[in-house]
């Protein structure tokens, strides 16, 4: 069922496109004139609006103008209603929106069948919608780890860090990987490495909040940006997942793994850091140090 809102200023014609569509399984909401559609719209989000061209005050090119400039109904279908049979009337409202014309007096299966395409026209446009975003999402994910890829890492925190920078907000960056992991490919083999590698991203996302955003930055090499996070509390979290990985046992089938990690922080706000490249320049320096001072450790970049 769908939930369709009238805006008409004629009783008479609202109700009888009332009784018509409520015969035909939809919910219908009335509205006596611009201002109060509009109100409507917004708060009601209906499926499909019924909008007469001639009403006193905001006229229906001027309401349909403004629920195609407002966020939350600029995807609505708009029928216009009309007694009017100008071709150059249809065009303008066409121009500035409307999905289609009706016009009255109307035919009770025109109306029927036109609110019926236009419902599953946007029943379609939303399901076409939610693929593009289901496509995207995976396209910016890795594949095997189910974490975030470099690409959507960088651009994110590009953008972030700005927000970060303007607002002096605390935004860490965590660079890890997996110690001496070529030698787990080395003596096991790829698969192992590959049980290794998707296991961690899950320990990550078992460890991080929502709000936070985790990559597979490349090989076995992992990025966290920890938002509105000081650098103390940066480095008590990457030293908390560096313990839970050292504690966890890895396993790939009758193998259980030992698996540690090496850790590089940096912060923001920071006197040397001015843009998102040297904010992970920096945790990847942290990084190095970590594995020269013996690995299996956390190294913040002072």
């Amino acid at each position: 069922m769908a939930r369709i809102l009238i805006i008409d200023d004629s009783t008479l014609v609202a109700h009888v496109a009332m009784n018509i569509l409520n015969r035909h399984g939809h919910q219908v909401l009335l509205a006596a004139d611009g201002r109060s559609g509009l109100e409507f719209a917004a708060r009601e989000r209906p499926d499909l609006i019924l909008l007469d061209v001639v009403m006193p005050g905001m006229n229906g090119y001027q309401v349909c103008e403004q629920l195609k400039t407002e966020g939350n109904t600029a995807a609505m279908p708009v029928i216009m209603l009309t007694s009017r049979a100008d071709p150059a009337d249809k065009v303008r409202g066409l121009e500035i929106g409307a999905s289609d014309y009706i016009t009255k007096p109307f035919d009770e299966g025109e109306l029927v069948a036109r609110v019926n395409t236009h419902l599953k026209i946007k029943e379609l446009y939303e399901s076409i919608q939610e693929k593009n975003r289901q496509l995207q999402e995976l396209a910016n994910r890795d594949g095997l780890t189910g974490l975030y890829n470099h690409r959507f890492f960088y651009e994110t925190a590009d953008k972030d860090f700005r927000k970060a920078f303007r607002y002096q907000e605390a935004l860490s960056c965590t660079l890890f990987d997996i110690d001496y992991f070529k030698k787990f490919n080395d003596t096991y083999g790829h698969q192992v490495g590959d049980t290794v590698l998707k296991t961690l991203g899950g320990l990550i996302t078992s460890q991080m909040r929502e709000s936070d955003l985790a990559a597979r930055y490349g090989g076995e090499e992992f990025a966290l940006l920890l938002y509105h996070t000081a650098a103390p509390e940066a480095f008590l979290f990457a030293d908390r997942l560096r313990k839970e990985v050292e504690s966890h046992h890895f396993q790939h089938e009758e193998l259980t793994l030992a698996v540690t990690i090496s850790v590089g922080v940096a912060t923001c706000p920071h006197p040397q850091i001015g843009d998102v490249q040297t904010l992970i320049e920096y945790a990847d320096k942290a990084l190095y140090r970590a594995k020269e001072n013996g690995r299996n450790r956390v190294v913040a970049f002072e």
